[in-house]
């Protein structure tokens, strides 16, 4: 810990889940215009019927299994969520559908034990930083499994456990969420300063995959995971760890959430979503302009009155819900070092004019849900990805 300078202690403290891919132009303030127009990818294909004597073709379209408000709230399974590590060592977070009889469990952290030991020490025992979901740790899995797949990538200077909110809300529509954490761009290793030659998120990522397929023997997991339906979701700096994966074989679709493309654009499935407020990844010059560069099917969703750390827990700490990392880091005594800017940074999302992280959470639900089950298999059309969406002041492009 004698390596550790006190600015650069609050600068990191300040910079969770920000982009490492050296973007800092900031967005205007104001919601891009986003012109909507019909998809014409997502016809769901004509059946014909052969008799002796004629041939018809049928384009009915089954009803919705679900409706788009229905997919904005929880889902029938309840969650179970468990804890294992990669062969590198990684720590391995995986939510599951869970039997029913494991309902009404909750599972928390502690921000502070992503810390190192030494910061963590500094924040009063009195603050409270935890974040709860409604999952019952290794509890029995459901019984209707194998279940599809999503693998989630973490923002920079973030953990594992940043989205378990949408982690939750997703396994208890069916499917399971693994998230890692990444060693180059952990909270703890670039506060500590030991992020510095770790092996690149991208490895870890498939390395997850990787290992995710060899639990057929494993005494909890056994039959839960579908390897064969696999897509995947990245906040910010995982954004790019999400589109450099998502031409590997057999990967289905996947989601960015604040964040943009680099040099390629991977030949699946695709929804963005970005708030307008972001001032960490532009969402009209990064994300807006992602979304231009996807072959089709691709959706764009743009929240009003929205920030950078919306698509996350990150906003969300303490008993009652209004905790961040700047709080963190005012109760360790480093407020004072924490100028204007980085305090921007550090709550992008979190505190006016952006509306509450929880205002926004249902729409990024239905949109995430929608889109995966679609992708899955599990609804022929896709469902509330359209200007269905039930939160307000969010524009919808689609091609």
């Amino acid at each position: 810990m004698t390596r550790l300078v006190p600015l650069a202690i609050a600068a990191a403290l300040v910079l969770a889940a920000c982009s490492d891919d050296g973007d800092s132009s900031t967005a205007d303030d104001t919601t891009p215009t986003v012109e909507s127009s019909e998809s014409s990818e997502s016809t769901a294909p004509a059946t014909t019927t052969t008799s002796s004597t004629t041939t018809t073709t049928s384009t009915t379209v089954p009803a919705p299994l679900v409706t788009p408000a229905e997919l904005a709230e929880p889902g029938p399974y309840a969650v179970g969520v468990t804890t294992r590590a990669l062969p590198e060592g990684n720590a391995v977070e995986i939510w599951y559908p869970a039997d029913e009889t494991t309902a009404g469990g909750t599972d928390t952290y502690d921000v502070r034990q992503f810390l190192p030991e030494g910061i963590a020490a500094l924040v009063p025992p009195e603050i409270s930083d935890t974040f709860t979901i409604e999952a019952t740790r290794d509890g029995a899995p459901a019984e209707d499994g194998p279940f599809p797949i999503v693998l989630f990538s973490h923002g920079s200077t973030s953990y594992r456990l940043q989205s378990s909110a949408l982690a939750h809300h997703l396994a208890s529509w069916g499917m399971v969420v693994a998230s890692t954490d990444h060693r180059s761009r952990s909270l703890e290793n670039v506060i500590g300063g030991t992020a510095e030659g770790q092996p690149p998120a991208i490895d870890e990522f498939r390395s997850m995959r990787q290992y995710l397929a060899t639990l057929d023997g494993d005494p909890l997991l056994a039959g839960v995971l579908d390897d064969d339906r696999v897509a995947l979701g990245g906040h910010s700096a995982g954004g790019g760890t999400v589109a450099e994966m998502a031409s590997d074989p057999g990967i289905l679709g996947y989601v960015s959430y604040a964040s943009g493309l680099f040099d390629g654009a991977p030949d699946v499935p695709s929804l963005f979503m970005a708030g307008a407020l972001d001032a960490i990844v532009d969402p009209v010059e990064r994300t807006r302009d992602a979304f231009e560069r996807a072959p089709a099917p691709s959706w764009l969703w743009v929240f009003g009155d929205t920030g950078h750390l919306a698509f996350s827990d990150l906003c969300r700490y303490g008993d009652d819900g209004a905790t961040n990392l700047i709080t963190l880091a005012e109760a360790a005594g480093l407020g004072a070092l924490v100028d204007d800017r980085l305090r921007a940074l550090g709550t992008d999302g979190c505190l006016p004019p952006n509306r509450p992280v929880v205002e926004v959470a249902p729409g990024v639900y239905q949109g995430s849900t929608g889109f995966y089950r679609w992708v899955f298999g599990i609804d022929e059309e896709p469902v509330g990805l359209d200007e269905s969406v039930v939160t307000d002041d969010v524009t919808v492009a689609v091609k």
